[in-house]
């Protein structure tokens, strides 16, 4: 499983069989058959509603301009079963200190910083979308394949040792109805070993 590198967003999510999701650490016990489900929700869910949530130290600020973008990696099981795809698509960010969208309040001296799809990226997560539909329409479909989400933010750094230990929790919503569940927790020194031990 890859966490946020350095960069701190670099992946914030990779989600992939559920064995390796736990073999990772940090990933609360709840969150497990959620997660398990994510790949055949994703398929049907409405982009418009499908969000990212990160609760980190209010000192961790995005600079002026940045634009986050959304990874998506997706790999068919069996070669040639249908176009596999890697794409980083822009995403919208807002922060909020008090409670929002669902999520409790941050508490004292933290903040949330909201990823969600604008419409050219959610034109884009649909194309993704038929084209599996389509794929799996197909006679001699073969089921399966490797799915990997992910948050990037190069310029959102996390390099003042004070920040090092500070808690890191990222939360996901596929669906409004559903609302958020919590998917990794963990601080940014955490992150940046794991980042370095995938090197």
């Amino acid at each position: 499983m890859q966490h946020p590198t350095p960069l701190l967003m670099r992946r914030s999510l990779l989600l992939a069989a559920v064995s390796t999701l736990a073999a990772c650490g940090g990933i609360p016990l709840s969150s497990l058959p959620r997660l398990a489900q994510l790949s055949g929700q994703l398929l049907e869910a409405d982009p418009a509603q499908f969000m990212v949530a990160l609760q980190v130290d209010a000192r961790v600020v995005p600079p002026p301009g940045a634009v986050p973008l959304l990874h998506i990696r997706l790999l068919p099981k069996v070669e040639g079963t249908f176009a596999p795809v890697d794409r980083k698509l822009p995403l919208a960010m807002t922060t909020a200190a008090t409670a929002t969208l669902g999520l409790d309040a941050p508490g004292p001296g933290r903040r949330w910083l909201v990823y969600s799809l604008p419409p050219a990226t959610q034109a884009e997560l649909q194309k993704v979308q038929a084209m599996v539909k389509q794929a799996q329409a197909q006679p001699d479909y073969q089921r399966g394949g490797t799915l990997a989400l992910g948050v990037e933010q190069k310029d959102l750094a996390v390099t003042d040792p004070a920040l090092a230990r500070t808690k890191w929790s990222t939360w996901m919503q596929v669906k409004q109805s559903e609302g958020f569940f919590e998917v990794w927790n963990g601080t940014p020194e955490e992150i940046r070993r794991l980042a370095e031990a995938k090197r």
